[in-house]
């Protein structure tokens, strides 16, 4: 698969692991918002995101938002795609994030689902899919294990550049 120059795609953890505070939240928020907009101006114009509750649809809500920020003088389309690693993944989850995931979809250029049903390996199997499209990775990874880990691994041996805002 060919690396797309142009596309970003979003790594982090989920809520558990997120700032727990409000002030904290906010800041990230800001700091998400700013890191977006410069990969705008530096021609990112598609943005892949994994479409699980925590840093994942947070993103996509701000990706969302700047969407509909177009510059009169500097118009830019931006296109917001999800991979879902299987069809009714949010049927577990705790109502507001499922009510988060089902108020997001909508607002995606495309959404893609890589299997009908769990199996395993699939949560890989949709990070692979980001990273091998994209050039570029914003992530928010504590250095700890699991998927993050996994996906920002994934993405350094295949020469993304990344930008870890958990360290700023």
């Amino acid at each position: 698969m060919q690396k797309k120059e142009n596309a970003l795609c979003f790594s982090g953890h989920r809520s558990e692991k997120l700032p727990n505070t409000q002030d904290e939240m906010e800041k990230l928020k800001l700091k998400l918002w700013e890191e977006i907009d410069k990969a705008i101006e530096n021609g990112i114009d598609t943005f892949y995101f994994g479409a699980c509750y925590g840093f994942d649809l947070l993103c996509a809500d701000i990706v969302a938002k700047r969407k509909r920020v177009i510059k009169t003088s500097d118009p830019k389309i931006i296109k917001l795609i999800a991979v879902t690693p299987f069809e009714n993944q949010a049927i577990r989850w705790k109502e507001a994030d499922r009510e988060t995931y089902y108020d997001t979809l909508p607002y995606c250029d495309e959404v893609i689902t890589l299997n009908t049903h769990y199996k395993q390996g699939c949560y890989h199997e949709r990070n692979r899919y980001m990273v091998d499209r994209c050039s570029k990775m914003i992530c928010y990874y504590d250095g700890g294990s699991g998927g993050t880990a996994y996906t920002v691994g994934y993405a350094k041996a295949n020469g993304l550049e990344i930008t870890n805002i958990y360290e700023s």
